[in-house]
């Protein structure tokens, strides 16, 4: 049965498919300054920054209790660990508890905020953030226009990049609700000692390029594609979202059904059909799950193509090795597209400050979203996630493993939700991603596809 889901909303299971985040729950606190690296060793260029001596003129004056959506043992959770340790060292009239919740944050902050437990502030997803817990936001405009010592004199609003400022305005309806940090995007990754292989130079631009690109890469001896069964759903959805746009795509996600009807998503999902004719995707695709694919892809090396998130290398990292050179696209344009590449499926974290917080707790909730965020912390995040800064400093560098894409926000204008518009339908989902790994793999037709697909809204 049809399951109405808003346009904008972004499926609580969405958070399970971010970077480094896992399901058990944690609880620490800390003031000691020290840090355990997520890999058990760190590098002279990624050591942690100095902790400075207490400041004796610190007003901050808070117990705060911080929950978060990253598990303690990740390297986000050790970053954010270390940060806050720092931060309390720093600034002594503050304590910082934090509870590493992971991806269990989706279902258990509602039930204790509902409660009235003590939570100073929280983070997730930013989709999350404004969707499942708006009642409890804090309008944090007035700290948006303060200057911290991380933002070189500047507000906060003119320290970070434009486009997640702009971001964080428009999911809070005109206010500012949270602090974004860990930008991310979907894409095309690719192997770059693959493609030089294949003497392949150019980055397909339109998807009749990118089917050349596979087949030259057939001819070689390589997979063109693969995927698992958590993301199967982005390369198609990325094609739709290119070819209808985002008023289009969601119609499918969230209509009556009769978008289905559409002749153009018919020879849209016959293009997919035929690429697996010609075995552009991995001979498992219909059984090989999370992080199995992933895992082939940067061990085999036989496979050139990933159409996932910007996350998808640092979860990989370790297998990978620092020689696996990771080269990015944005998903192509399609023919006769109502997109002409100025969207992008893009998204963030957010740092959330509950409303029923005193001035004072939210005036160290606010300094210390800042500190983590930005400054030498908010870098030392970058290195050791291999994350994207949010800060618009020029001086920060993308981490050489992802720094192909860094390029990937120019020109773009209008953004799609973070996983694409299939994704809003949280029902629905799991019938267009089975559709998807039977199409995929060649076991099913472009009208058994349509079929499938339509039969949900019935």
């Amino acid at each position: 049965m049809k399951k109405v889901v808003n346009l904008f909303s972004t499926v609580a299971l969405s958070l399970c498919f971010l970077c480094a985040c896992g399901g058990n729950s944690a609880t620490t606190s800390g003031g000691d300054g020290s840090v355990k690296s997520g890999s058990g060793n760190e590098s002279s260029e990624n050591a942690t920054p100095e902790v400075k001596q207490a400041d004796a003129d610190s007003k901050l004056n808070a117990d705060i209790v911080y929950w978060s959506s990253y598990t303690e043992s990740s390297n986000y959770g050790q970053s954010i660990k270390a940060a806050a340790d720092a931060f309390m060292k720093e600034n002594p009239g503050v304590k910082i508890s934090i509870s590493f919740q992971g991806t269990d944050i989706s279902s258990t902050l509602t039930p204790a905020l509902q409660a009235g437990n003590n939570i100073t502030m929280f983070e997730a997803n930013s989709d999350n953030v404004v969707r499942l817990w708006k009642d409890y936001l804090m309008d944090l405009g007035e700290f948006y226009e303060k200057t911290y010592p991380q933002t070189g004199g500047k507000s906060y609003a003119d320290s970070i990049l434009p486009a997640y400022e702009n971001l964080a305005k428009t999911q809070g309806d005109g206010k500012y609700v949270y602090f974004p940090y860990t930008p991310q995007f979907l894409n095309v990754w690719y192997n770059k000692d693959i493609f030089e292989e294949c003497g392949i130079t150019e980055k397909p631009k339109t998807w009749d390029e990118m089917m050349e690109v596979c087949a030259t890469l057939k001819k070689n001896g390589y997979t063109p594609f693969t995927s698992d069964q958590n993301h199967i759903d982005y390369n198609l959805s990325l094609y739709l979202e290119r070819l209808l746009g985002a008023e289009g795509t969601n119609e499918l996600a969230n209509g009556d059904g009769s978008a289905w009807d559409n002749p153009e998503v018919l020879k849209a999902v016959k293009k997919f059909e035929d690429a697996a004719s010609k075995g552009y995707w991995a001979e498992n695709i219909m059984t090989v799950v999370t992080p199995e694919a992933q895992q082939e892809m940067v061990l085999d090396k036989k496979i050139a193509m990933y159409v996932c998130g910007s996350w998808m290398p640092n979860n990989v990292r370790e297998s990978a090795g620092d020689d696996f050179r990771w080269g990015s696209f944005t998903y192509p344009l399609v023919e006769n597209g109502a997109d002409d590449g100025s969207s992008l499926c893009y998204g963030c974290y957010g740092i959330a400050i509950n409303k029923n917080a005193t001035a004072e707790e939210a005036e160290a909730c606010a300094a210390f979203a800042t500190y983590l965020t930005l400054g030498e912390w908010g870098d030392y995040m970058v290195k050791n996630c291999n994350a994207i800064p949010i800060t618009n400093d020029p001086n920060v560098k993308w981490p050489k493993m992802i720094a192909d894409a860094e390029h990937i926000y120019d020109g773009i204008t209008n953004r799609w939700p973070a996983h694409g518009h299939m994704r809003t339908n949280g029902d629905f989902l799991p019938v267009f991603q089975s559709a998807c790994t039977k199409l995929y793999g060649g076991k099913m037709t472009a009208e058994e596809f349509i079929a499938e697909c339509k039969a949900y809204f019935k």
